[in-house]
């Protein structure tokens, strides 16, 4: 690496880099966090996300730039989430899409670490040229230490960063809120990007964290509101998006959309469901 003074760092040119998620969502290189509480389709998400990556398609509004996703999960076992994803596709094949069900893979230690390396290194080798976006679901199973100690969560994200550097690749994580809190007067407290389970280094760490509440956990529990919590590179003011998912295909469809001015909140109904 060198040291530039201001005119060589000017004179410097990086490499073309398109968003990956437009509006600064998804840059290269850099790092997501989807986070939710339980049921709260997280992981329907993270295959949704894969696969408008994947094909290059819109992504709740949002432009996409064609890329090879790798969706590495521990949670469920292989064939419930090979039923899952022949749910979803809906006829669409992409051949830069990737899976690996590794259910006792904990990438925290140097094993670990070197293990998904190779596994990144295969999927790179299989679509050559393409950039490729990691998406580990959920992160909490994938650590062999304590998800609230800072020591233990440093140990995996430096991990990753390593596995960023190295690769070149972007890294989309999937987790979960912590249990609500409510104050004296029994009203829940709100904590934003606070509000995610663990360490508070997965806030230092990410560039964009999304998060994810259902709306109807006793009435089909398949409306969310998706928000962005943080959003480090973008230039505008994103939107508070709520989707209704489909249990029959899983399938999403925005049926609401919030956007926040200085002043206001603007607010746009799709439909009146």
């Amino acid at each position: 690496m060198t040291i530039d003074n201001l005119n060589e760092l000017i004179s410097w040119q990086p490499s073309t880099q398109k968003a990956i998620i437009s509006d600064g969502i998804l840059l290269p290189e850099t790092a997501m966090i989807i986070f939710g509480s339980a049921k709260a389709w997280k992981s329907i998400l993270a295959l949704h996300t894969s696969y408008c990556i994947a094909n290059g398609s819109d992504w709740f509004g949002f432009r996409t730039s064609k890329c090879t996703t790798f969706k590495y999960q521990v949670e469920l076992p292989k064939a419930i989430d090979r039923k899952r994803v022949i749910k979803y596709m809906n006829g669409s094949k992409p051949n830069n899409i990737f899976f690996k069900t590794a259910p006792y893979s904990k990438i925290d230690t140097g094993f670990g670490r070197q293990s998904l390396e190779k596994d990144i290194q295969i999927v790179q080798s299989r679509s050559p040229g393409s950039h490729v976006v990691l998406i580990l679901d959920p992160i909490y199973l994938l650590i062999t230490g304590h998800i609230s100690d800072d020591y233990d969560i440093k140990k995996l994200l430096d991990n990753l960063n390593e596995l960023r550097a190295k690769l070149h690749i972007t890294v989309i994580l999937i987790h979960h809120t912590h249990k609500t809190r409510v104050d004296s007067s029994g009203n829940i407290i709100d904590l934003g990007s606070e509000e995610i389970m663990g360490s508070s280094y997965f806030n230092n760490w990410a560039d964009t964290m999304v998060r994810i509440k259902l709306l109807n956990p006793y009435t089909g529990s398949d409306r969310v509101q998706m928000s962005f919590e943080l959003a480090r590179h973008t230039e505008t003011i994103l939107p508070t998006l709520y989707i209704k998912w489909s249990r029959a295909n899983l399938q999403s469809r925005i049926y609401k959309r919030e956007v926040a001015t200085i002043d206001e909140v603007s607010i746009r109904n799709i439909d009146t469901e």
